[in-house]
């Protein structure tokens, strides 16, 4: 990571013009003259006075000015600035709002499903790439254990977290078990085994349940065998999802050969992905890394926008990455949101 620059002080016509010059080229990906700033913006000053005022811009390593082109577009230093001080955070639109609701109520209240739906809502609102961090759930603590009879050797187990998630499971039986049988074997677990962490269940489980003298001893051989997928909340063995592939390759940035073999490369290391996401510690909603603020250089031409989410006790991280030009005030409202929105659905 770079050491960032200072960020100097500006007046308020180099204010209006940075303002201007950042939005611009955040819709366009095309820098941007003065006379162009002039007559589109509004600015009432002259195309000659707003090329001084860029021109000195340039000079505090606000904008760059690229060889194949006359007009200007904003460095990483212009972009932390209008970050930090300039854009207007406004408030996501309530269609958008009602449409991250829909898509992650409409998915089991299950972790790997709110997840998988959430790289799906950051991924195509934002066409960039959409990124879950999934939390450690070792130290989280069982509540309940539901077995649901579904045939005469079959169940579905349904295991609740305190505060947090649940997921469900279905096991084949070596012999047969009746409604009452059922209960009695449910019952018997939570007595044995609610309220400990979810680590100590998996570490332990053989010897808190192997008395159960109501329990069939091939039942209890069956939850001592399945112990690791009953009691592992974090799906596979990945801690971050990553969706939006296909989106951020649209984006004018990787539009070369190497550029986007840079992108694809990137996306399929995914240790790189979660330390990029966990780079920045803050108690802000949002936390915002711009360019070469990112601890790899690999990043260096790439953003991220992150923002926390809880689960019961535990905590997990959600993003987008993308180019440095982004719509950085209205993705962030959107990482706010949808942040909030998946810490209700899963607790």
């Amino acid at each position: 990571m770079s050491a960032p620059n200072p960020i100097p002080e500006l007046n308020e016509r180099e204010r209006l013009i940075l303002r201007a010059i950042v939005q611009h080229f955040i819709l366009t990906a095309n820098p941007v003259g003065s006379r162009h700033i002039a007559r589109k913006f509004g600015i009432n000053l002259s195309p000659a006075t707003i090329r001084n005022v860029m021109a000195d811009l340039e000079d505090m390593g606000l904008l760059s000015h690229p060889h194949t082109s006359a007009g200007r577009m904003p460095s990483d230093l212009g972009y932390r600035l209008y970050v930090n001080d300039l854009m207007d955070l406004g408030e996501l639109p309530s269609m958008q709002r009602e449409q991250i609701e829909r898509e992650l109520e409409s998915v089991p209240a299950e972790l790997e499903n709110v997840l998988d739906a959430t790289t799906r809502v950051l991924a195509s609102a934002s066409q960039l790439l959409g990124i879950v961090v999934i939390p450690e759930l070792q130290q989280a603590v069982l509540k309940q254990i539901e077995l649901a009879r579904l045939a005469e050797r079959r169940v579905l187990v349904i295991i609740s977290l305190a505060g947090g998630p649940m997921k469900s499971i279905m096991l084949e039986l070596e012999q047969e078990m009746t409604e009452l049988s059922v209960r009695e074997v449910s019952g018997a677990l939570n007595r044995r085994l609610a309220g400990l962490t979810l680590g100590q269940i998996r570490d332990q489980i053989a010897e808190r349940i192997q008395n159960l003298n109501e329990t069939p001893q091939s039942l209890i051989r069956l939850f001592v065998e399945s112990a690791d997928d009953l009691f592992n909340f974090t799906p596979g063995v990945d801690h971050v999802k990553i969706g939006g592939r296909a989106q951020v390759i649209t984006q004018p940035e990787f539009s070369t050969p190497g550029s986007m073999r840079g992108i694809i490369e990137l996306v399929e290391d995914k240790d790189i992905i979660i330390h990029l996401l966990q780079n920045a510690e803050s108690k802000a909603p949002f936390t915002i890394t711009i360019g070469r603020e990112n601890a790899d250089s690999r990043a260096k031409d790439l953003s991220v926008i992150a923002a926390d989410y809880q689960t019961g006790s535990s905590g997990g991280r959600l993003g987008v990455i993308g180019p440095t030009r982004m719509d950085y005030p209205r993705l962030a409202r959107l990482l706010e949101y949808t942040a909030h929105v998946v810490s209700k659905r899963l607790s």
